[in-house]
């Protein structure tokens, strides 16, 4: 289901469920209406408008505080992904300093993580899911970087800084970016938020308008604003999966950058 839900546009998710919330409460609010016919819904407009200002209030609190940690918990995603693309660019140029087998070996692992992210990974990610190989690529160029003994100042400084970056390749990639990606919401949460959504609207059904037709643009309004804000939290909650997600442009960058190191416009740079 979360895989099906994922799979539509965030944009017409969105249009779909505000079409059909609309729907089903107008539906709802005439029915009340119709069943309660006669009963004096303006005369406690009064009662009813303090009542639901404090539920809306409290509502308002809960389903802001979670719109701002989904929020947080996508950023942090986005910053997870550019940090460790950079951190396989900085590796690449840093091995410039390691013995020429050592040298095209690492870059080459590199080259084959930067490659998987995009082609693999990502797709993956796409599903909740993940490429083993590529935990495999990372510790090979950990072995290749540090199990040599540097001959001279100039191989230690490559060897220090190479590991560095691979360290936060793994520590950003292999185990912050797997965490962040399994961070949604519970449904206990979810109940919650939608328990809530379904008080304020039925306290908009006992509201008393003599105008019928303005009290469902009235009340269609309180579900386009709250129906709008879920399906962003939905989209939020899933920095990798969502269509509006995080997406592999920083790999792609990384790729295409080190393709150009290695047979673009800059291969003539001293890089070997």
């Amino acid at each position: 289901m979360i895989d099906f839900l994922y799979s539509i546009p965030a944009g017409v998710l969105l249009v779909a469920v505000l079409v059909a919330a609309i729907a089903l409460t107008g539906l709802g609010q005439l029915l009340v209406h119709r069943w309660l016919a006669g009963k004096d819904f303006v005369g406690h407009n009064e009662v009813g408008g303090i009542i639901i200002a404090v539920s809306g209030a409290i509502y308002a609190v809960i389903l802001g505080f979670l719109t701002i940690m989904a929020w947080e918990h996508f950023q942090e995603a986005r910053m997870i992904t550019v940090m460790e693309a950079n951190a396989d660019i900085d590796v690449w140029h840093n091995a410039v300093g390691l013995p020429p087998a050592i040298r095209e070996q690492v870059r080459s692992k590199m080259m084959e993580y930067a490659t998987i992210m995009v082609e693999k990974e990502w797709p993956l990610m796409k599903h909740g899911g993940f490429d083993a190989k590529a935990a495999w690529i990372g510790m090979e160029a950990f072995d290749a970087a540090g199990m040599f003994t540097p001959a001279n100042s100039a191989e230690s400084n490559a060897q220090s800084a190479t590991l560095q970056y691979l360290t936060t390749i793994h520590d950003a990639g292999q185990r912050r970016r797997t965490i962040n990606s399994e961070g949604g919401l519970s449904w206990f949460e979810w109940t919650v938020l939608l328990v809530g959504a379904l008080c304020i609207i039925c306290f908009c059904w006992l509201f008393g308008v003599r105008n019928r037709r303005t009290h469902l643009v009235m009340t269609a309004s309180v579900v386009t604003m709250i129906g709008s804000i879920l399906v962003l939290l939905f989209e939020l909650q899933y920095p990798y999966r969502s269509d509006i997600g995080v997406g592999p442009v920083a790999w792609q960058g990384a790729v295409a950058h080190m393709h150009q190191m290695m047979v673009g416009d800059m291969m003539n740079m001293r890089m070997q």
